[in-house]
């Protein structure tokens, strides 16, 4: 992104707003569970931009890797952490990398999957949107009703799709995966130790090494790991069973490609011009127009068994 005097990730730039997209997802996960149990995956290489927001986050509950080859590790080893103090703990987490017109709509949706997860089967779910606005460059979920329980049973998943092919599934009532999910740190752990052979005693002990510091995770543990093995930790169905709820009109957008990047930034900037003229925030112009964005709507705790952790 050119936006700023240096260029970064989008997820560290102002896009047409006062937070940056990680900021914003910060104060999600400040909002459904104590600033102490937040926790954040992040690569070294952009310290300069994360760093600054993360001043509530302890070193502790800060996992930094050196490459992007590392970023699985990262997540694995931050859902480790949660795990090893009680598998009971619920996780939830939220993309740095996304944006969200109405957050009320988000935050709403992200407390009532919370409150419904004691009673789905698989121990975790995903949030899928549904907006007026069709999605750019987003992944899809095909989803179906499941014969006992709450939610939606996910039968496919659509990586980026054409545009026509997008818009067939939108039509079928497809939802955009939003990459947010929320469960049992007992069920994360099984299913990276069931697709990552050995690779969790590993991150634990490196846990552990880290004894109230950072915890840096090194691109050498993926070191003589087959492709395949690197490939068959995914997050979403059917590698990782789980049930979808529909959220709709939160105007969401993965900002996954230039392109989506590039439409908000558009969006931002036809606003800022509105403004000048009748004097309406942007806020409330974004809630009035339907959003931007696709087709859409720890640590154990020590005050409940919910944490959120934030992939930067």
């Amino acid at each position: 992104m050119g936006l700023e005097r240096d260029p970064a990730p989008v997820q560290y730039c102002r896009l047409g707003e006062a937070a940056t997209p990680l900021q914003r997802s910060l104060h999600h996960a400040a909002a459904i569970a104590p600033t102490s149990q937040v926790i954040v995956t992040a690569f070294a290489e952009y310290r300069n931009f994360w760093e600054p927001s993360l001043w509530f986050v302890r070193p502790e509950r800060r996992f930094v890797c050196d490459s992007r080859a590392a970023s699985q590790l990262s997540s694995a080893a931050a859902i480790l952490s949660v795990a090893a103090r009680s598998p009971s703990n619920v996780i939830t987490i939220l993309p740095a990398r996304c944006f969200v017109a109405r957050e009320w709509i988000l935050r709403r949706a992200l407390n009532h999957a919370l409150l419904e997860l004691p009673g789905i089967p698989e121990g975790a779910v995903t949030l899928g949107m549904l907006d007026i606005e069709e999605g750019i460059d987003e992944d899809y979920f095909v989803v179906g009703r499941p014969p006992v329980g709450r939610g939606l049973r996910i039968d496919g998943f659509a990586r980026r799709p054409v545009p026509w092919v997008s818009r067939h599934l939108r039509q079928h009532g497809a939802l955009v995966a939003s990459g947010i999910m929320i469960g049992y740190a007992g069920v994360f752990a099984a299913h990276i130790s069931k697709n990552w052979p050995g690779i969790s005693r590993q991150l634990t002990r490196l846990v552990a090494a880290a004894a109230g510091e950072e915890c840096a995770v090194p691109s050498l543990l993926n070191r003589g790991v087959p492709r395949a093995v690197l490939h068959s930790l995914r997050w979403h169905p059917p590698a990782f069973p789980q049930r979808v709820f529909g959220v709709c009109g939160s105007g969401w957008s993965g900002l996954k490609t230039a392109r989506s990047v590039a439409r908000m930034v558009d969006y931002f900037s036809s606003c800022a011009e509105s403004e000048v003229v009748d004097g309406t925030p942007i806020g409330e112009r974004i809630s009035a127009m339907g959003g931007m964005g696709g087709h859409k709507p720890s640590d154990p705790i020590v005050y409940s068994n919910q944490g959120s952790y934030v992939q930067s």
